[in-house]
């Protein structure tokens, strides 16, 4: 492979691998964003249902409790524990207890599910108090039970009218003033108890442990790039899966500002006034979820009773699936290096599998130009070339009235080469001519074989004009040279060589060959092996 061949295959293959590189980067590319809003689209699916379940999980849950508070409460009223002392006997008073609180012990030992049973009387007094820790459901004694008259849960629940049940916002269980530890988040659900005459005589209250619910929660959650959030009316967290430590911080001194929107600022107007929806921002899609009572309408209203409507209960569930976190949105690097690499190497394999087609089109090419201009042997202008080229040299020196000279040269007895040395030998001696031809006059004529044993010389650079003569003399010298056949024998070659210099309109074509040749035949005439040069002033 020749160094210009070596230059077209790398070049074309260059070019091409750059085209083909570029069209597998915009697929690949065109891929990944399709499969980018694909997954999108999916988390916007996925994350919609999943808020629904909890939703629903929610619901069903306070639900349930709500429904079993109402039962509570006409059970107490049918066992007439709001009886006083004056109302009954001591000692009936105090079997009636005893049997009540065993009733709330075994309700409580077998839920596991509620840290306080409780029956209030009208002055917010603890009459009947069931704790539950550490899997054993227990009776408060007598002497530890408190009044609760200044609690917000007793005070909104007193007031309630008949059927309905008061829900309690998500909060840590206080005791004594303190905070709980370990922290106890709690629902509160009361309902006031009723005597035969429809009196209100006291409330029932139970203290659920929402940390239950909080762990159905994550029951829900499929993917640990998502964080699942449940949020307050306020927008505090009382649920946030993947940042436990925010939770409750209302009930923290300085902790007051740690909210859902200090969070997600530039969310915050949207996760304010929306009920239902999702929205996209720079760093991953967000949905909410409205639960509890929503525009105060409140979902825990059942055939005999409802829940009384309040702010407290109105919820949100937020999910936020962080882009650079799910697994689903982040290509494992090796699939991406590895896609990268093959499809490199596949633009190399097919540019240089095209550009070796193409190099051998252009060597098919090239080689039928070089075969329709050139003689095969000695490299030079075959007489068509030459006429054209020298037709188009003529064409210009008339226009722009520059001098030019022909030369042609022919050699002296070839046919005793050939048939002294042979034709192979022969062939070594146009060559030689050739080679001849080149060595003195470079690049800078239009040069040709325009016969068997002739050649022709067309001279327009004003270098050779300048000394036509010498360049002539050089030429016939660089001919005489011997030529090797072999280890014993040379071959010694002669030329005639005749010239024609014309300035103007005395460089018509045919009068230039016509005087070449005349002065080619004067050089044979006189003894061959020399040169005649003639001018438009001498002819």
């Amino acid at each position: 492979m020749t160094s210009s061949d070596l230059r077209f295959l790398l070049t074309r293959t260059s070019l091409l691998a750059l085209i083909f590189i570029a069209l597998f980067g915009l697929m690949f590319f065109y891929h990944s964003t399709q499969e980018l809003e694909t997954a999108k689209s999916n988390i916007e699916v996925e994350q919609k249902a999943l808020l629904e379940g909890k939703k629903n999980y929610i619901e069903w849950v306070i639900g349930s409790v709500v429904k079993e508070t109402a039962l509570l409460a006409d059970l107490l009223g049918q066992q007439k524990i709001y009886k006083t002392d004056t109302e009954f006997d001591l000692e009936t008073k105090s079997q009636l207890l005893e049997h009540t609180s065993d009733a709330l012990l075994a309700m409580s030992q077998r839920k596991e599910i509620y840290d306080q049973i409780r029956y209030l009387d009208l002055n917010g007094n603890e009459i009947v108090r069931i704790n539950f820790n550490d899997g054993h459901a227990t009776i408060v004694p007598e002497a530890q039970l408190q009044n609760k008259a200044h609690r917000y849960y007793f005070q909104n629940s007193i007031s309630l009218s008949c059927n309905q049940v008061y829900v309690s916002p998500i909060d840590l269980n206080i005791e004594h003033g303190m905070i709980e530890i370990p922290y106890k988040p709690t629902i509160r659900m009361a309902t006031p108890v009723y005597d035969e005459q429809g009196v209100k005589r006291g409330v029932v209250i139970i203290n659920y442990l929402a940390g239950y619910l909080m762990d159905g929660l994550r029951l829900f959650n499929l993917n640990s790039g998502t964080n699942y959030m449940l949020i307050n009316h306020d927008g505090y967290f009382l649920f946030n899966d993947l940042k436990p430590d925010l939770e409750f911080a209302f009930m923290f001194e300085g902790k007051q500002a740690e909210t859902i929107y200090r969070q997600f600022p530039t969310l915050a107007e949207q996760i304010k006034s929306t009920i239902s929806g999702q929205f996209e921002s720079d760093n991953g899609i967000m949905t909410i979820e409205s639960v509890g009572a929503v525009d105060r309408i409140n979902p825990y209203c059942f055939q005999d009773f409802h829940v009384s409507n309040n702010d407290t209960t109105a919820w949100k569930l937020v999910s936020f699936a962080n882009f650079n976190h799910r697994i689903d949105l982040q290509h494992p690097s090796s699939t991406h290096r590895n896609l990268i690499i093959f499809g490199v190497l596949m633009s190399l394999v097919l540019a240089l599998s095209i550009a070796t087609y193409q190099l051998r089109l252009h060597r098919d090419d090239r080689r039928i130009h070089y075969l329709a201009h050139y003689d095969s042997l000695t490299g030079l202008y075959n007489r068509g070339a030459f006429q054209a080229k020298y037709q188009a040299v003529i064409e210009q020196s008339l226009h722009n009235r520059t001098p030019l000279c022909l030369m042609f040269i022919d050699m002296d007895d070839f046919k005793s080469i050939n048939d002294n040395f042979g034709h192979l030998n022969g062939d070594k001696a146009l060559k030689h001519v050739a080679d001849a031809i080149k060595h003195v006059f470079d690049d800078d004529v239009v040069a040709g074989r325009i016969g068997g044993d002739e050649f022709a010389v067309l001279l327009h650079n004003t270098k050779h004009l300048e000394q036509i003569k010498l360049y002539a003399d050089q030429l016939l010298a660089a001919i005489r040279l011997p030529i090797k056949i072999d280890e014993a024998n040379e071959i010694q070659v002669s030329t005639s060589i005749g010239g024609h210099f014309c300035a103007g309109a005395c460089c018509a074509e045919e009068e230039l060959i016509h005087h070449a040749d005349t002065a080619m035949y004067q050089a044979k005439h006189g003894g061959k092996n020399r040169v005649v040069i003639m001018d438009c002033l001498n002819e």
